[in-house]
């Protein structure tokens, strides 16, 4: 027995020396790490990281947001800002999800070129461009849309410019917000007034979608190059300020969308009398005037005119088809008119526009 307590208390001594020395050496680890200086904010390091790296992103978008973004990003205004400032793209925004109180665009902004923000449609553009009518920029034996048509002003002679999509002598180099102020306020790329044979009085009432999707029809232009001479005007043209604010999207109700096309379509222009100025006389608008060796008949409801002697069917299918109800043909220069605008209108739009002039306050008038 003595002999087995001997050895068990020299197993002891070579088992506990090593766990005290250990066990000291853990103490002396910890005394030390306990009295080292603790970084500030070491013990919220957690919350501190993620606002550390939202103010990276939204720094990094703030200087690069405007300059950075994609055409197609600045046209659909498809981009909304999340919490943490990092932005997402999103589809279909309407127009009051994009406006918000500090980045808003004031109506005034709209007018003068926001449009640009929107993403144009270049078929959609097309039937706006058949509507507005872009003949007089049709060169004949180019066959195409490459301007040189010379015209006779009382200030001079200005020419039908190219306005295909070739960089050097047409649109090609032209930006959005350029082709925008050429449509609403008539000024050329230079920022010059453009000749008021172009009717940017017209244009300057289109919707911002439509504008826009006319100015990508004319993106999708073929480009053809065709010098056109310059302008040669003893005073240059009055700048031109639109009467009215143009609205985000066209008119749907069916009255409303019919004088929407009317105006842009230009009917007044013959159908309506000038006064002595010469200027369109709206107390009788698209009531008859004298046209050629013609005269441009009373649109409105009179009795006994043709729109009060028609229903809107009759009035949509003279539109498209050219011809009365009679079999008689239409002749020039309406008949220009049906063949190359409204024979390409939809039905829904020809009965808008039959509605609208039945809507009109009959006006007597002896053209």
């Amino acid at each position: 027995m003595s002999e087995f307590h001997t050895a068990s208390k020299q197993n002891f001594r070579l088992f506990s020396r090593p766990l005290w020395i250990t066990t000291l050496l853990l103490l002396g680890v910890l005394v030390f790490a306990a009295c080292q200086p603790v970084a500030p904010g070491a013990d919220n390091q957690t919350a501190t990281t993620e606002p550390v790296a939202t103010e990276t992103v939204m720094a990094t978008e703030e200087m690069t947001g405007t300059e950075e973004m994609t055409s197609t990003e600045e046209m659909t205004g498809a981009e909304e800002t999340t919490d943490t400032g990092v932005m997402t793209m999103t589809e279909g925004m309407t127009t009051t999800e994009e406006m918000t109180d500090t980045e808003s665009m004031t109506a005034s902004e709209e007018a003068t070129g926001t449009a640009g923000m929107l993403q144009g449609d270049a078929a959609a553009g097309g039937y706006i461009m058949t509507l507005v009518g872009c003949g007089c920029h049709f060169n004949k034996d180019l066959g195409a849309l490459a301007g040189g048509s010379e015209f006779e002003t009382q200030s001079g002679v200005t020419y039908a410019a190219n306005i295909t999509s070739d960089p050097e002598t047409g649109l090609g180099n032209w930006t959005d917000q350029q082709l925008v102020d050429v449509f609403r306020l008539g000024k050329d790329a230079d920022g010059g007034q453009i000749h008021p044979v172009m009717p940017y009085q017209t244009t300057s009432l289109l919707a911002d979608a439509d504008l826009m999707n006319l100015i990508a029809a004319l993106r999708a232009l073929e480009p053809v190059v065709n010098e056109v001479p310059e302008r040669e005007l003893s005073e240059e043209p009055a700048p031109f300020t639109p009467a009215t604010t143009p609205a985000a999207e066209a008119p749907t109700d069916s009255v409303e969308r019919g004088a929407y096309l009317v105006a842009l379509a230009r009917c007044g222009g013959c159908h309506t009398p000038k006064d002595e100025n010469g200027a369109p006389d709206n107390t009788r608008m698209l009531s008859g005037a004298p046209l050629q060796d013609t005269i441009a008949p009373n649109l409105t409801p009179a009795e006994g005119t043709g729109t009060s002697l028609m229903t809107e069917e009759e009035i949509a299918t003279l539109l498209h088809d050219g011809v009365y109800d009679d079999g008689t043909p239409v002749e020039d220069p309406m008949a220009g008119v049906i063949k190359n605008k409204t024979s390409k209108l939809t039905d829904e739009d020809l009965l808008a526009i039959a509605a609208f002039l039945k809507s009109l306050p009959p006006v007597e008038s002896e053209p």
